[in-house]
């Protein structure tokens, strides 16, 4: 009797650590396929960016590619991105399809290159440059698309200085919203163009005072272009916004 109770007791235990070891593997998996918390895939690593997304996917039941598209004066809000992508303690690599020929790789940096900080909007340093890879082909979506595959033919099979990094995927500016030859559009991780739902634009400035003269606002107009180029920038969507710095 004590044998079979021992034996009832030992089942009973042995199910609930192959219960709980299930339910962990699936809580696992389900992080993987949908990117962690946030619920996206590929996974940005800047909180406020990530909650939007996460929020705008759900809001119009849609799924990634791309899990970001960006409109306005977007050069900033991929420049403040990819910076965080390729540093620690992400060390990702990424590839930019530029089709408009305006990514410029060292505006990954810092402002101020003598003084690296963690906290910085473009933490990147020098090094970390060589994990970001350009293509630029010519306008039109069958271009496009082509140099989309080409990179990532490349990135998986070449014999390229990132191998040793996990690639987050592919950028894609100036993709527009047509399509090719075989009536498929180019979708990258991230597009950015004339039309996305995530819009870039500068930091709102003050104007000047009701009542200031002309000569007052002539005087003054050092200043208040010091104020406008401390202003940050805004990238603003229907589900939230994210603000940052120059710095």
């Amino acid at each position: 009797m004590a044998g079979l109770a021992a034996k009832h007791v030992g089942a009973k235990l042995l199910g609930e650590i192959e219960e709980e070891s299930l339910e962990e593997l699936f809580n696992s998996l389900q992080a993987n396929l949908t990117g962690g918390p946030s619920g996206i895939r590929p996974e940005i690593p800047v909180p406020g960016l990530a909650s939007i997304a996460a929020r705008h996917h759900k809001a119009t039941q849609s799924a990634p590619p791309p899990v970001l598209s960006v409109s306005g004066r977007y050069l900033p809000l991929l420049y403040h991105l990819i910076s965080t992508l390729i540093t620690e303690p992400h060390n990702y690599t990424v590839v930019i399809v530029d089709a408009e020929s305006r990514f410029d790789v060292t505006r990954l940096l810092s402002p101020d290159c003598s003084h690296h900080s963690t906290t910085s909007s473009y933490p990147a340093e020098l090094p970390d440059l060589r994990h970001v890879h350009v293509y630029r082909p010519a306008r039109g979506q069958d271009q496009i698309r082509a140099a989309v595959a080409a990179a990532g033919e490349w990135m998986l099979y070449g014999e390229h200085g990132s191998r040793a990094r996990e690639w987050w995927g592919t950028v894609v500016i100036g993709g527009g919203s047509g399509t090719g030859s075989d009536g498929t559009s180019v979708k990258g991780d991230v597009n950015a163009g004339w039309k996305g739902w995530l819009r870039v634009e500068r930091e709102g400035v003050p104007g000047f005072p009701a009542g200031v003269s002309v000569e007052e606002a002539l005087r003054d107009r050092d200043k208040r272009q010091e104020v406008v180029d401390a202003a940050g920038w805004v990238a603003a969507s229907r589900v939230g916004g994210y603000a940052w710095k120059d710095v």
